[in-house]
């Protein structure tokens, strides 16, 4: 059986990277995923750009991807102040292959199975997949039954159902029918909301299309204490052990 793992929102957490990387390669995946936010919030960008590259994860292109690319655009101007921060701090500890990487990943990654993007098939920057509304939105645009994403930083799954709002609900294993029109949100390794602390991931049983949320302890302590050293907002260390 071809086993898919899908990563996203790794926000430059080392550990939690390692962690569930170990936890996939434990399975195995034939193919490990990648739905952007590489970077952002985490004091090891390029640590965690250099674990994607050697592991040729095929990676598609997250908003705090896109950020750190744009030097000296106003767009930045309109981030909080914490995220631009994050977001200024982290273009300083990037050498310029990493900027120009990141600068080249893809909005989708498209295969005969699925498509797989950061954020949502809605024509706006960055909507999100993250409630019965939002998917709804999403569900107008997609145009492919199955797909992947991240960015909300929670494991949903949402199905379509014509003519009222789509089922949402947190990912169990299950089996996906091919009949219906499906986006699964594979959660953030690095930065998990939805109250779990522990890394997240999805895997795919590509023949039996069987859906399946993993999760994996890291070194919280480790991350925090990277984060407060380097000078990030403590906000962002102090998230980490309440997973939201």
């Amino acid at each position: 059986m071809t086993k898919i793992g899908f990563i996203s929102d790794i926000h430059g957490n080392l550990e939690a990277l390692q962690a569930v990387l170990a936890k996939l390669d434990e399975i195995p995946c034939d193919q490990i995923y990648c739905l952007g936010d590489v970077v952002g919030y985490g004091a090891n960008p390029s640590e965690c750009i250099h674990i994607i590259q050697e592991r040729k994860i095929i990676t598609a292109m997250g908003n705090h991807d896109e950020y750190v690319t744009l030097l000296m655009d106003p767009k930045l101007d309109r981030l909080r102040a914490e995220v631009r921060d994050a977001v200024l701090w982290t273009q300083s500890h990037l050498p310029m292959e990493d900027l120009r990487w990141l600068s080249k990943l893809p909005m989708k990654i498209v295969t005969e199975q699925f498509t797989a993007l950061h954020g949502s098939f809605v024509p706006v920057p960055w909507a999100y997949c993250l409630d019965e509304n939002t998917f709804a939105a999403n569900f107008k645009y997609q145009d492919v039954p199955l797909a992947f994403c991240g960015h909300s930083h929670s494991p949903l799954i949402g199905i379509e159902i014509p003519e009222e709002l789509p089922y949402v609900d947190f990912i169990r294993k299950s089996v996906v029918k091919d009949s219906d029109k499906v986006m699964i949100n594979v959660g953030s390794v690095g930065q998990p909301r939805d109250h779990d602390p522990r890394s997240c991931a999805v895997v795919f049983e590509l023949e039996t299309r069987t859906v399946e949320m993993i999760r994996t302890e890291y070194d919280i302590a480790a991350t925090q204490a990277k984060i407060r050293e380097v000078g990030l907002p403590d906000r962002f260390a102090a998230r980490l052990a309440l997973g939201r």
